[in-house]
């Protein structure tokens, strides 16, 4: 293996566990950051601040890389989607449930996508996915129903948590039919923009802007934003987009059923969750079924 070869390898295994760490990290941040923000401010500062950083790069790229007027509509329509419809939605939901259980009903956006290919596209689905379905189902219900007498868990979260599954993977499918900037940076900006509007006039008119006092934030939820802000809207996407051109698709998306394990170990160790091995195994139930969809994509695509 040459130079080249070897260094290019060691970015993917850094991209790869990246993406794993992320995705997992988030459901903490979720937590921490939800108590002292509250979710919906929480979300706005996420996107509103990721849009500011992004914004001037974005406008010197488009001299380069002129996106038009229907492509960043589109983008926008996607933002709505998944910023506001599916990320917003986990971060509200996260703030009813254990940080460890909400990742694990926040991985089964592959089922979801799955059924959704066949109610809306026509495309049935095979044996393997028909078993991932399965056991994603089932391995959810289990974990809700280990949960449900549990502190911190509330059925509501349980339910926004999977609408944000849901929409998700709606908006993936719809992704596919959009037509969005060329630009990597000028479609996430066209999507963290609107975003950031709209949810910062959310919490305006909630009236969350009037109770908020900056010095009473504890210094790891001011950590926890950077965290969301920098290491997973920012760095995270561009890594993801990066591991999208380079690898298949298995290992691109393998946060799906890595990142709740992560979540769940990092939500016993900082917040003392407690886990146990009935909600281990419902895990580890809804975890095979999304990594055999995820195997399913991978064999489609080769």
């Amino acid at each position: 293996m040459s130079t080249r070869a070897r260094h290019v390898s060691a970015l993917v295994v850094l991209g790869v566990g990246w993406t794993w760490f992320y995705n997992g990290g988030n459901f903490l941040a979720f937590k921490i950051g939800g108590k002292a923000f509250e979710p919906l401010m929480l979300a706005a500062l996420r996107f509103g601040s990721a849009s500011l950083i992004i914004l001037p790069v974005a406008i010197w790229r488009s001299r380069r890389h002129p996106a038009s007027r229907r492509e960043l509509a589109a983008a926008a329509l996607l933002g709505a989607i998944m910023l506001i419809g599916s990320q917003t939605m986990a971060i509200m939901g996260t703030h009813l449930l254990p940080a460890g259980v909400a990742s694990v009903f926040g991985s089964a956006a592959p089922v979801f996508l799955a059924l959704f290919t066949w109610a809306f596209l026509h495309k049935p689905p095979d044996r393997r996915q028909i078993a991932g379905v399965s056991l994603g189902i089932i391995g959810l219900g289990t974990m809700a129903w280990l949960s449900w007498a549990g502190a911190g868990f509330r059925p509501i979260g349980a339910i926004m948590t999977l609408t944000a599954s849901a929409t998700w993977a709606g908006g993936s499918v719809v992704a596919a039919r959009l037509r969005m900037p060329k630009d990597p940076v000028i479609g996430l900006t066209a999507q963290l923009v609107p975003t950031s509007i709209v949810l910062g006039l959310s919490v305006w008119l909630a009236g969350l802007t009037a109770a908020f006092d900056p010095a009473a934030v504890p210094l790891r939820a001011w950590g926890s934003l950077a965290f969301l802000v920098i290491a997973s809207t920012l760095i995270g996407y561009a890594v993801f987009l990066s591991l999208n051109r380079q690898v298949t698709p298995i290992l691109a998306n393998s946060f799906n059923y890595v990142a709740p394990v992560i979540a769940l170990c990092l939500s016993a160790w900082f917040l003392g969750e407690q886990v146990g091995w009935g909600k281990a195994g419902a895990a580890g139930m809804t975890l095979t079924g999304v990594a055999l969809m995820i195997g399913d994509r991978r064999s489609q695509a080769a």
